[in-house]
């Protein structure tokens, strides 16, 4: 193993057993000379060079990211070699490794042969993230994505959950995070199901919202009205439409463009500057699929969103963009196995002719064919919206192919088409492991071959942020902090636990996953929120709450 490798954990640990600096101010050395004022992260989730090839050709123009190629990222995790979305967002946000479905916390003990074993304080503690550190700094902080919020992705940004399906507590972490600007989908987790919703623990985070002074808005014209302040831009009850989908299935929804043109401009008001995350989170649902069309949409429509933070970056002068994917997805080639003997002869036509004809995903597709599944209407719907004329088998394949998987039935199209009908290879539905596409301009602007983490420690230097003052300020170990009091967890409701410290004769109550210390009859808000790590059984607390409770 090498050197390197062994002083990955080694540094970390450095920072976490530190000594407790409750007292110290957040290290983000913002002298005025600071070339950065604004960091604008554009993430084409589940993609990679082979994809950008292939966008190119069928836009048949360079990309606007073609001009600001700077290097590419390695994107292995810690127990596995191929990443998942949770952990590798957790390090470009934290700027640490951490261990597969695990969101904003570090790595579990399993770790890769070639790794070695996590510190014991870094085991399911939460990290601070380069949005939080960017708001502790003054500046304004946005979430635009196609997906739910609440979604692997965006989540390593301002959540710290041990397992990325758990929603709820993540749009609660998002809300009393205080993000300025959250633009996507998710609207279910919002409310409880009395309220239309599918939040389990009855708490109605629209209600906070409102309390907290944003604007809740839900279709693009809504949006387009919003000129200044905070907003909560949730367009769908769950994820957002494929874009190739979107004008016939969700008109009232924003373009991820739009999002990003409206997300910038209201982020810009702040003169402290501001922080962005963007995520063309379905060029991963398409890969996954085996889909050509939703990728192709999707990752020109991520195209279109780099394009407005670069004409905003260009003028401005102190903006670093970052684009880049958190792992590949589906194995994509252009040639499969039917131009093995053929393929230095390959036209444009013969790639990108049977592209253009499809003009709705596979999930839509799936959707007309559900409630008719016979090979007759596959056909017709093939026919009609990927324009391929294919026969009785090849329909009754996909009829079997779906029912087989019965959680993603609509990867059968891709999957049984692909090999025939267009010149498209894949390997998998699952994600790839190789390295994966860098690009970026403006100042703090670097190239070469990064680790996944060093994404995170880039950001975190333009930024002018030091993540160990950011995760001594905002995550405290109650226990380890407050030696003479007594820290329980009150699970008397299982989906509201709270954290109770008991010290100096007082009472406190902090609620997990929210910002409040609830102490002699006073509710504290506080400048970050409230963790707890189930795994271990610790509970993290900002500083500040430990001194307010512990009397310095």
């Amino acid at each position: 193993m090498s050197a390197l490798l062994r002083a990955r954990f080694d540094m970390r640990l450095v920072v976490l057993v530190a000594p407790l600096l409750v007292g110290s101010p957040l290290g983000t050395a913002r002298a005025a000379e600071q070339p950065v004022r604004n960091v604008i992260v554009l993430v084409a989730d589940g993609c990679s060079s082979e994809q950008y090839t292939l966008a190119r050709w069928f836009r048949g123009a360079p990309l606007s990211v073609d001009s600001i190629y700077v290097g590419a990222v390695k994107t292995w995790i810690a127990d596995s070699v191929i990443a998942d979305s949770a952990p590798a967002a957790t390090a470009y946000a934290t700027g640490y490794r951490s261990s597969d479905d695990l969101v904003g916390i570090g790595p579990h003990g399993k770790t890769l042969s070639v790794f070695p074993r996590p510190p014991a304080e870094l085991v399911y503690r939460p990290l601070a993230s380069v949005l939080e550190g960017a708001r502790l700094s003054g500046r304004a902080t946005g979430i635009v994505v196609t997906s739910s919020i609440t979604h692997a992705t965006p989540a390593a940004y301002f959540a710290h959950v041990p397992l990325r399906k758990l929603d709820d507590d993540i749009m609660e972490q998002a809300v009393h995070q205080n993000v300025d600007v959250a633009f996507g989908g998710g609207r279910q987790y919002l409310v409880p199901a009395s309220a239309g919703g599918k939040r389990a623990d009855g708490e109605n985070l629209l209600d906070v919202l409102k309390t907290r002074g944003y604007q809740i808005v839900a279709s693009r014209d809504e949006m387009r009205r919003v000129v200044s302040g905070r907003v909560f831009g949730l367009f769908a009850m769950l994820h957002m439409a494929p874009e190739i989908d979107r004008p016939h299935l969700a008109p009232h929804e924003p373009t991820l463009e739009e999002m990003t043109c409206k997300a910038i401009e209201l982020l810009a008001q702040d003169p402290d500057g501001f922080f962005l995350m963007v995520e063309a989170s379905q060029v991963d649902w398409a890969c996954h699929a085996n889909d050509p069309a939703h990728l192709l949409s999707d990752l020109l429509m991520f195209d279109r969103a780099v394009a407005a933070a670069l004409e905003f970056a260009r003028k401005d002068g102190r903006t670093l963009v970052l684009a880049l994917s958190d792992h590949n997805t589906g194995g994509m080639s252009i040639g499969n196995a039917q131009t093995s003997d053929t393929y230095s002869q390959t036209s444009v036509d013969a790639l990108l002719a049977p592209l253009r004809t499809m003009d709705r995903s596979s999930r839509a597709l799936w959707a007309m064919v559900e409630p008719d599944k016979t090979p007759e209407r596959v056909r017709h719907v093939v026919r009609q919206h990927w324009g391929m004329e294919i026969g009785e088998d090849e329909a009754r394949q996909i009829l079997t192919v779906a029912a087989r998987d019965k959680d993603n039935p609509h990867n059968a199209f891709g999957e049984v088409l692909c090999p025939k009908h267009t010149v498209l290879g894949w390997t998998t539905h699952g994600h790839c492991g190789g390295d994966v596409p860098l690009f970026a301009y403006g100042p703090g602007k670097h190239g070469g071959l990064y680790d996944a983490p060093e994404i995170g420690a880039l950001t975190a230097t333009a930024l002018g942020l030091d993540l160990a003052q950011l995760n001594q300020r905002l995550f405290v170990d109650a226990a380890q902090a407050i030696p003479g009091g007594k820290v329980t967890i009150d699970q008397s409701d299982k989906a509201n636990p709270v954290v109770v410290v008991e010290v100096h004769g007082r009472r406190a109550r902090l609620p997990v996953n929210k910002n409040l210390l609830q102490i002699e009859g006073n509710e504290v808000a506080l400048e970050g929120v409230v963790v707890y790590a189930p795994n271990t059984g610790r509970a993290y607390l900002p500083a500040q709450a430990i001194r307010r409770l512990v009397g310095r």
